[in-house]
C-alpha cells in the first residue's frame, strides 16, 4: 500500500474503521475472574491505587461520551463514542474488582467533566503517558509472576483496549491538525509536549486528592521484586510490551511516540552511567525480562 497522507478521508476511515472493527463486547461481571489465594488476595488489596484509578475511567467515560456527542462528522463520532462506552466500562470494571475481591476503596465523586475539544485532547495526551507506564508494569507483573496468570490475563484485555485508545487518539489528533494546517513536525512537538504537561500536571493534583488507605502487608518475596526494579528495567519492560501491543495494529496507522522516544533517551543516559556492582545486576534482571517478552512474542 502506497504510503498514507494524514488528513485525507482515507487516514480518517482507516484510524475509524479500525478503532471500529478492534471492539470486543464483553461484560466486567462476566470475565472468568479466578479465585485467588491468601497471598494473591493480600497484594492486590494492598496497593493504594484503586479509588483513583475507578475514579479515572469513571470520569473518562463521561468526559469521551459527553464529546463524541458534539462532533459533526459521523464516522469520528462512532468512533468517539465507542471509546466512550469502553471507558464507561473499564470503570465497570474496577467496581466490579473492587467488590469481587472485597478492597477497600472508597468512592471518589464524580462531577461533570468539561467536554470540549482541548480537555480531549488532554486527555489523550494523558492516556498515551499512563498507557505506557501501565504496560511496563504489567510487563513485569507477569515476568515476575505477582498474579496467576489466569488474572493477568483479564488485564491483557483491558491493556489491549488502551493501545487501541491512544493510536486511536493520535491519528485523530494528527488528522485534525493536519486539516486545521498546523501538521509540521515544530508545531506538532510543542502542541504534544504541552498536552502532555498540562495532562501530567492534571494527574499529579488528582493523584494529591486520592484517600490514604494505610496497609500493612508481610510480603518479603514481593519487597524483593520490588526493591530489585531498577528504572532501567522498568523503561526496557515498558519499551517491549509498547512494542508488542502496537504491533497488534495496523502498520499504517500512526503510533504514539513521545512516550517511547523519552523512555529510549532515559534509557541510553542510565546505561551512560558507571553502574555499580548491584545495578549492574539488577539490569541484567531487566534485560532478561524484556527479553522474556520478545521471546513470548515470536511463540
Amino acid at each position: 500500500m502506497a504510503r498514507m497522507r494524514v488528513g485525507t478521508p482515507q487516514h480518517r476511515e482507516l484510524f475509524c474503521r479500525t478503532f471500529i472493527d478492534t471492539h470486543a463486547a464483553f461484560e466486567p461481571a462476566e470475565l472468568p475472574w479466578p479465585r485467588l489465594d491468601a497471598l494473591h488476595l493480600a497484594r492486590l488489596r494492598a496497593f493504594p491505587f484503586w479509588s483513583y484509578a475507578r475514579s479515572i475511567e469513571q470520569r473518562a467515560g463521561r468526559m469521551v461520551t459527553a464529546f463524541a456527542r458534539t462532533l459533526d462528522d459521523p464516522q469520528i463520532r462512532e468512533a468517539v463514542a465507542l471509546q466512550g462506552v469502553e471507558e464507561t466500562r473499564h470503570g465497570r470494571l474496577m467496581s466490579f474488582v473492587v467488590d469481587h475481591y472485597g478492597i477497600d476503596a472508597p468512592l471518589i465523586p464524580i462531577g461533570d467533566p468539561p467536554a470540549d475539544k482541548d480537555d480531549f485532547c488532554i486527555f489523550g495526551f494523558g492516556e498515551c503517558t499512563d498507557s505506557f507506564v501501565g504496560f511496563g508494569a504489567f510487563a513485569i507483573a507477569r515476568e515476575k509472576r505477582l498474579f496467576p496468570e489466569s488474572f493477568l490475563s483479564i488485564f491483557e484485555n483491558v491493556l489491549w483496549e488502551e493501545a487501541r485508545h491512544i493510536a486511536f487518539f493520535v491519528n485523530w489528533w494528527r488528522y485534525e491538525e493536519a486539516r486545521a494546517g498546523r501538521d509540521t513536525m515544530g508545531l506538532r512537538t510543542i502542541n504534544a509536549l504541552k498536552y502532555h504537561v498540562r495532562a501530567t500536571l492534571g494527574t499529579a493534583q488528582g493523584a494529591t486528592q486520592m484517600p490514604t488507605i494505610p496497609t500493612k502487608l508481610d510480603d518479603p518475596e514481593l519487597d524483593a521484586i520490588v526493591k530489585s526494579v531498577t528504572p532501567a528495567m522498568f523503561l526496557e519492560a515498558a519499551l517491549a510490551e509498547n512494542r508488542r501491543m502496537m504491533a497488534r495494529l495496523d502498520p499504517h496507522l500512526l503510533k504514539p511516540t513521545v512516550m517511547p522516544v523519552l523512555a529510549t533517551l532515559l534509557l541510553a543516559g542510565i546505561r551512560m552511567l558507571p553502574p555499580r556492582a548491584e545495578t549492574a545486576a539488577a539490569n541484567t534482571t531487566g534485560g532478561q525480562s524484556a527479553d522474556a517478552i520478545r521471546r513470548r512474542d515470536a511463540a
